[in-house]
């Protein structure tokens, strides 16, 4: 049984408890954790841009210089080669990994120059953040990630499309049928820590 910690603490609040503790406890309280998931550990200074304006690559047909705006001081310049940026792309939203960013699997991303054009950091797509299009159904599986309209600028990326997201597996045995559920585990976890359980009231 897998467990989201966000989700859990809609029914017992225990947001104030480490991962580690609540695990160690929830163990040793007769519910075996099986494998833990830090969904976003290997993802750092990554931000939402939108891209202020553009400009043809002088040494490239199909490379643009893009202004963005990543909630900083000043824009931060990008090169980008994705086959989804078009001259109509200005306004669009997107992941921005940041001078010295990491992405899952260990990828870092540095400031440098494309063509040399100096490029400060990358836009990306979700698949790069390690994300399927069952996830985020709005994205594109050819290029940059675009967020909806109105997606607020400078937010860490993992807090927007759930990156943020300690994830604990359970072995549930075959007497224990009631904790194949949130709810279920709520109960469990509200005894093992004496906290309040809030169960919501249907609509």
């Amino acid at each position: 049984m897998i467990l989201s910690r966000k989700w859990l603490n809609e029914f017992v609040d225990v947001s104030d408890i480490s991962d580690r503790e609540f695990d160690e406890a929830m163990t040793l309280s007769g519910s075996k954790v099986e494998t833990t998931e830090d969904r976003g550990a290997e993802i750092s200074n990554i931000v939402v841009g939108t891209i202020l304006t553009m400009e043809r690559h002088p040494d490239s047909d199909h490379m643009w210089i893009c202004q963005v705006d990543a909630g900083r001081e000043q824009p931060v310049q990008i090169v980008t080669g994705a086959p989804n940026v078009t001259p109509a792309s200005v306004g669009e939203i997107c992941p921005v990994c940041l001078h010295k960013s990491t992405l899952p699997g260990g990828v870092k991303i540095t400031k440098g120059k494309l063509r040399g054009v100096p490029s400060n950091g990358m836009m990306c797509s979700h698949e790069e953040l390690g994300l399927t299009l069952n996830e985020i159904p709005y994205g594109n599986p050819d290029g940059l990630l675009l967020m909806p309209e109105g997606t607020p600028v400078g937010v860490d990326i993992k807090t927007l499309v759930g990156l943020d997201e300690y994830v604990t597996d359970f072995e549930i045995t075959s007497n224990r049928p009631d904790c194949l559920s949130v709810i279920g585990l709520a109960r469990e976890t509200a005894a093992t820590f004496e906290r309040e359980l809030k169960l919501h009231e249907p609509v």
